[in-house]
């Protein structure tokens, strides 16, 4: 059974067409990377997935997913610990369990206890990465966009990503896009090319 369908969707931005007639069915769990040279529309078909820009043409059956941007959009007026356990602050949560879930995995990605209540600016680019990766994470929904997820960590925290990425796969739908190819490096994915 397949919770995200893409059927013959084209995407234009005036006279420049960045996805012609793209068609795909995924299925509930897995690693998909969306593969393609700059400006072939991977960033792109993430918004569209997310529901957060429209195709020209074509159809998207999409559950509710998780999404984490490249530009991080962490909020400068909340701490490391608030800005990922908010996206989960909902009615009837289990703010307890959120919370603890929260620390174990920025703990996991090698925050301190003493980061978790920093703010954003007191953090590199590499925390800061680490941070949104965590909200996008802990996020429960049945797709996961990954847009560049490694840029700024170094060797180590991504290997520490790749391991938490490829457990992801296995409960949930992971589409990630990534031009770096030494950050898929024991990554077990299915490549899916956009020309």
């Amino acid at each position: 059974m397949c919770n995200l369908s893409l059927t013959n969707i084209c995407k234009s931005y005036g006279d420049q067409q960045v996805l012609c007639d793209f068609s795909y069915s995924f299925p509930e769990t897995g690693l998909f990377h969306l593969q393609g040279e700059s400006g072939k529309g991977k960033t792109t078909l993430l918004r569209i997935i997310a529901g957060l820009e429209e195709p020209t043409s074509g159809v998207v059956t999409a559950p509710s997913v998780s999404y984490l941007f490249q530009d991080r959009r962490l909020f400068p007026t909340l701490t490391v610990l608030e800005n990922v356990t908010l996206v989960n602050a909902k009615k009837g949560a289990d703010m307890e369990g959120v919370i603890e879930s929260a620390k174990t995995l920025l703990a996991t990605l090698g925050l301190t206890s003493q980061d978790m209540g920093k703010y954003p600016h007191e953090l590199s680019g590499g925390m800061l990465q680490r941070v949104a990766i965590a909200r996008a994470l802990l996020f429960p929904s049945p797709v996961l966009l990954l847009d560049e997820p490694a840029k700024e960590l170094d060797p180590q925290n991504r290997d520490v990503l790749n391991a938490l990425i490829t457990e992801e796969a296995k409960k949930r739908l992971v589409i990630l896009v990534s031009h770096d190819a030494s950050s898929e490096e024991g990554l077990d994915a299915t490549r899916i090319l956009l020309s």
